[in-house]
């Protein structure tokens, strides 16, 4: 993996953004990597225009699934329901800089994994 891209991944998992309890936030979406033992919970308030007016989250896991959160949390915001439903394994590795590979891919979805759960979920 180049260095950049570990330094980011690094910087995200040593100074998440968004880490921590939103205390009214509308869904509580809960996810688990059985394989490694990552646990994530994610929160998500939504505006009146149904825009993501904030989300955040608190876990603990590996390096790449918390830097997913961080890094899938600051894109998702101002997003509508429709548009976050669109992204996928290649958003992710976007933000990454980086494919994962296979062994660490339960690693790097749990964050898009668990908001894709989250928004089948009824307000």
């Amino acid at each position: 993996m180049d260095s950049l891209y570990q330094e980011n991944i690094l910087a995200h998992y040593k100074h998440p953004q968004n880490k921590g309890v939103l205390s009214d936030a509308d869904i509580i979406q809960r996810g688990h990597n059985v394989s490694c033992g990552d646990e994530l919970t994610l929160y998500l308030k939504w505006g009146n225009d149904e825009r993501l007016v904030a989300v955040s989250f608190e876990g603990v896991g590996c390096a790449i699934s918390v830097s997913g959160a961080s890094m899938l949390s600051e894109k998702i915001k101002g997003m509508r329901k429709g548009e976050m439903e669109t992204l996928n394994r290649s958003d992710m590795d976007e933000l990454y800089g980086v494919e994962v590979g296979p062994q660490r891919e339960k690693c790097a979805m749990l964050a898009l994994n668990t908001l894709h759960e989250a928004l089948h979920t009824r307000l």
